[in-house]
């Protein structure tokens, strides 16, 4: 039996990815990169529970009920509308997410729910019930129009009515009227999404999963296999052991100097035999890298001597 691996690119387009490789996709599908890591795990479906996922990622184990993610982001007006701008770009200090996140948290807004801290950016809600409510990711959002993302259901009027009140607390927080005389991004949002409970996955299909990535990881977990850290440099693909498995990469890694890297590495590995298969994914796009014939790595081999 021999190595195949599956590198899952987190955050990046199916036409990114062909423009930085070169590669047409093998096929494609309307699934986004999230749905399209969930489907490597046998999970399918409209509003996947992404909340209950990160979770899992990062608490190391699984909410208790129904679970949602309540991110800090920016709400800039923009005509008639407003437009939501993801604070990674600005990200927020550690200790001013702190403070935001415990004055929405003690304010007791929302009945009944329980919140944890994350990280700066990445913030959760649970709840003994479950709310009939069918959001979009942030990521997800056409131009950043945050009317094309409204929650909607039975109990959306309520969650919208709980959301600005909260931003209402937002508004003039210190540490925002702080980052706004400094020019920066205010974090005067938070943005609903991912709500669901925990799915229940068979046995991870891989025999080894590498990633930081909050859904890749939360995955593993769910399925009963603990990811493994990041591998520092391409170096590893030398012991990649018998069988299937993922490497989740995110956005950075798609950056062209850093993609070049793993692209020659793990060609280098094809090449040589060391991995039977490798498959790239990315925004619904499926895309196979091929072995090189003989004379192209002879070729290779005699300029890289």
């Amino acid at each position: 039996m021999s190595a195949h691996l599956t590198v899952h690119f987190s955050g990046v387009p199916s036409a990114a990815l062909t423009a930085l490789t070169g590669l047409p996709p093998a096929s494609t599908s309307a699934d986004d990169g999230d749905a399209q890591a969930c489907a490597l795990f046998g999970l399918r479906g409209a509003d996947l529970p992404l909340a209950a996922i990160t979770y899992a990622h990062d608490f190391g184990t699984a909410p208790d009920g129904w679970c949602a993610r309540l991110d800090p982001v920016c709400l800039l007006p923009s005509a008639a509308t407003l437009r939501l701008l993801a604070l990674a770009s600005a990200p927020l200090p550690e200790a001013d997410a702190r403070e935001l996140f415990d004055l929405v948290s003690g304010a007791g807004v929302i009945p009944g729910v329980r919140w944890r801290y994350s990280t700066p950016l990445r913030w959760y809600i649970e709840a003994d019930f479950a709310s009939d409510v069918h959001t979009v990711a942030p990521h997800a959002l056409p131009g950043g129009d945050v009317a094309a993302g409204q929650p909607r259901g039975t109990d959306a009027r309520r969650w919208q009515a709980w959301l600005n009140e909260l931003h209402m607390l937002l508004f003039d927080a210190a540490p925002n009227l702080a980052r706004e005389a400094r020019d920066l991004p205010p974090a005067n949002g938070l943005w609903l999404w991912g709500g669901g409970t925990v799915p229940a996955l068979a046995s991870a299909p891989f025999v080894a999963v590498w990633s930081d990535e909050p859904v890749i990881g939360g995955l593993a977990r769910l399925a009963w296999l603990a990811p493994l850290p990041l591998p520092s440099s391409p170096d590893w693909l030398r012991e990649l052991p018998v069988g299937r498995s993922l490497l989740g990469l995110g956005a950075d890694a798609a950056a062209p100097d850093r993609l070049a890297v793993w692209l020659v590495a793990l060609q280098a590995a094809l090449d040589d035999g060391r991995i039977q298969s490798v498959t790239l994914l990315a925004g619904g796009g499926s895309f196979l890298m091929r072995r090189r014939g003989l004379f192209a790595r002879l070729r290779r081999g005699l300029f890289s001597r």
